[in-house]
């Protein structure tokens, strides 16, 4: 019997990148468009050179990297971090959580070929266990996939709105218990 679990989570590490970025542009590709990409100049070895460099600096405060394994094989990531949404002006964020301290999911993406195993809620609980504060997320208005998914961990949209290109996303959010 092997004692390893064949799905885990884990703090990202210097080696991950290359996995990660390949998951990353697989995602951004499917978000905006190859088009899109090639005339920002976004390839996998850019994102490849950029997490190399994340990942060898110390974590800023409040933020998670972590890296869905099934097996060996790194299937999924997810970014997390202190929100920069919430409006310092009147000390209250698109969910109307006050002053709280919110923590914004930036990524959360899992390898096509392995959702529905239970990789995107597991990385979803990691980030919740190691952040602080109400979690927001920004979802596509059309992405009823991820509409589906955070709904089902306790997400609701919050009446935030903001365009990316020509694309429509609302910041959804959960309170913890």
């Amino acid at each position: 019997m092997n004692a390893a679990p064949d799905r885990s989570v884990r703090p990202a590490q210097r080696g991950d990148e290359g996995a990660i970025a390949r998951l990353q542009v697989g995602a951004w590709r499917t978000l905006m468009g190859e088009e899109a990409l090639a005339s920002q100049g976004i390839t996998e070895e850019l994102l490849a050179r950029r997490w190399e460099a994340t990942l060898s600096a110390p974590s800023p405060a409040g933020s998670a990297l972590l890296v869905a394994l099934h097996a060996n094989t790194i299937v999924g990531f997810a970014l997390a971090g202190p929100d920069e949404a919430v409006d310092t002006s009147s000390g209250h964020s698109p969910a109307g959580e006050g002053s709280e301290r919110a923590t914004q999911v930036y990524e959360l993406v899992v390898d096509a070929n392995f959702r529905r195993a239970g990789h995107a809620s597991r990385l979803l609980a990691a980030v919740a266990d190691l952040t602080s504060g109400v979690l927001h997320v920004w979802i596509g208005a059309d992405d009823e996939e991820r509409q589906r998914f955070y709904t089902s961990a306790g997400f609701a949209p919050s009446g935030g709105v903001r365009t990316l290109g020509d694309r429509a996303q609302h910041m959804w959010w959960a309170r913890r218990d």
